[in-house]
């Protein structure tokens, strides 16, 4: 046999023998060595989460959406690549871990991604996490739409996952069960370390459903952008009197279509951006400060209550018309004051404004015709008829609204009795009358109350797309009412800024007192509708502004209305500018 075929059978026979020796050596000697790492390897099923349906407004404009998000974390020890990860992260250390994995980066850049999942991979005590984040792209109405935050201890009670996100306020909470989706599961095999070895999807999660609202994101952000101004005029009314100015503005914009009930926008003041409760790492200086922020950013002060003023009178002229406890035609000399019940009781005006009925009642908020009016009805019929006919304008009650709101009081002589213990006194009709008192209504509430103004039919306002039924309101007075608002801005307190306005409008202007507080403190209403008449040719509108101890209605509140209405209708210039003489 040749000495080359011999080496080769040699170096076969060796490899041979190599072979059998690594075999003896993982069947015998290392036997149970595997057998115990391969009982580590391990099969859990697992829950997947589902993906939060989004929030539109009505346009298709994204306003919660979930994003993706990457986290860095490091166990402590040794890492590969240590240096060349500082670098892309701009650190200039690993943070030491105390009680267990600490987050190194969190919200990683898109970019940075790819690149650091490429260096730690196969790295034990240092791995990118992915998670879910919610985010609002476009953060309006921040009282509205709300919030979500991680599951609490409750929440997790409830069967909710540490990892599911939950509403917390606004929309995101009302909406939860719509919102929320349901989770899948996966079968899912680990190996002694917990690392993945394979996944299996046994039932996919269902993703929350997507809601899309009657908000206009154009005209919410002009309804946002004229309350924020409106700290101006505010201030502009301070100084005339000598007060003290004001840093922030606190109020509130409701706008409807008088027609269906739909909210097109509501604005609240001061705001706040919903992003803020969804940051990851949590900034708690940050929410702290808003939470203890004494002008209550948190609040939304479209569905509070508050006395109404003379945007009210609307509601008073129609219980004693329709209750014939006053004539239509009926007319009274709107006097600088008058006294009842050992009181004089002042109109805003000191002079006497002559003979009134109650179209320039109205147009001119003459407190004294309605003193005046009362008193000829007899002050408890009054209150009774009062009463009755708020709550057919749907005062004192909810909206439809999905979201938490005060429901405002309508006083009446029973509710007087039974929380004070007292009668009703015939004076405190007058006040109600005016709408100061213990009258209270929400800013939603009295647009809801003048889309049955301007349509004779109280709707029930919504602010996620659908219909909603609409309640006719029996009466024969309407047109008269109707003829009163448009005056006020054709000649009446409204006359300075609307008076030109390209489209039509009618409206109410309102100042009511604030117990304890000196003028110029009081709180500014403006309600207005339009077109009216109705023309055909722009769509019909609601609007009403709140500002909190605004001063005069006509100089606060009622250029954040006309600013919104340019901003629905699309005027521009100084039409939808114009500001107070």
């Amino acid at each position: 046999m040749p000495d080359r075929l011999r080496l080769m059978l040699l170096l076969a026979y060796l490899a041979l023998f190599l072979l059998g020796l690594r075999l003896f050596e993982l069947q015998v000697l290392l036997h149970q060595r595997y057998v115990t790492e391969s009982r580590g390897n391990y099969l859990k099923t697992e829950s997947i989460p589902a993906p939060r349906g989004r929030i539109l407004d009505r346009n298709g404009v994204v306003l919660a959406k979930n994003r993706v998000a990457y986290d860095l974390y490091y166990a402590g020890g040794p890492v590969r690549f240590r240096a060349r990860i500082l670098d892309i992260l701009h650190l200039k250390a690993l943070p030491e871990p105390k009680d267990g994995p600490v987050v190194v980066a969190a919200n990683l850049p898109e970019a940075l991604v790819p690149t650091l999942a490429e260096l730690t991979a196969g790295q034990k005590n240092l791995w990118l996490k992915e998670r879910v984040e919610r985010t609002y792209p476009n953060p309006i109405a921040g009282a509205v739409i709300g919030y979500v935050q991680p599951a609490s201890p409750e929440d997790l009670k409830r069967g909710y996952q540490p990892d599911d996100l939950v509403g917390k306020a606004g929309l995101e909470a009302a909406l939860e069960d719509r919102l929320r989706g349901r989770r899948g599961l996966k079968l899912v095999e680990r190996d002694a370390r917990g690392a993945i070895l394979r996944e299996e999807v046994l039932k996919p999660p269902v993703p929350g459903e997507d809601v899309r609202l009657t908000l206009d994101y154009r005209l919410q952000k002009a309804a946002e952008k004229a309350l924020a101004e409106a700290l101006s005029d505010v201030n502009a009314g301070r100084r005339k009197l000598g007060l003290p100015l004001a840093k922030t503005l606190r109020g509130a914009v409701v706008a409807i279509n008088p027609e269906t009930g739909a909210v097109l926008a509501m604005a609240s003041a001061p705001a706040f951006d919903p992003n803020l409760f969804v940051r990851h790492p949590v900034e708690a200086g940050a929410i702290r400060a808003v939470i203890q922020n004494p002008a209550k950013p948190l609040l939304n002060r479209a569905v509070q209550a508050y006395p109404p003023g003379s945007t009210f009178k609307p509601i008073t002229a129609s219980a004693l018309l329709e209750a014939h406890l006053v004539p239509p035609d009926q007319v009274f000399r709107c006097l600088p004051a008058i006294r009842f019940g050992g009181q004089l009781r002042r109109n805003w005006s000191a002079r006497d404004m002559g003979p009134m009925d109650v179209r320039r009642a109205l147009a001119f908020s003459c407190n004294t015709w309605f003193y005046q009016a009362v008193i000829q009805a007899g002050p408890l019929k009054a209150l009774d008829a009062i009463a009755e006919r708020a709550r057919a304008f749907g005062l004192g009650e909810p909206t439809g609204l999905l979201l938490k709101e005060r429901t405002g009081l309508v006083p009446t002589r029973a509710w007087k009795r039974k929380t004070f213990g007292e009668p009703w006194y015939p004076g405190e009709t007058l006040s109600v009358a005016i709408g100061q008192g213990p009258v209270l209504v929400s800013p939603a509430q009295l647009a809801r109350a003048y889309a049955a103004l301007y349509t004779g039919r109280l709707p029930r306002l919504h602010l996620v797309t659908g219909t909603a039924p609409a309640r006719q309101i029996p009466g024969r007075y309407f047109g008269l009412l109707r003829q009163g608002l448009r005056m006020t801005v054709t000649e009446g307190t409204a006359r300075f800024r609307l008076k030109d306005f390209p489209v039509p409008t009618a409206g109410k202007t309102g100042t009511a007192e604030t117990p304890g507080k000196r003028a110029g403190f009081e709180h500014a209403w403006y309600a207005g509708f339009g077109p009216w008449p109705p023309d055909g040719k722009h769509r019909p509108l609601v609007v009403v502004a709140f500002v909190e101890n605004g001063g005069e209605g006509s100089r606060a509140a009622l250029p954040v209305v006309k600013k919104v209405m340019a901003a629905f209708w699309g005027i521009t210039g100084a039409d939808a500018t114009a500001r107070h003489p």
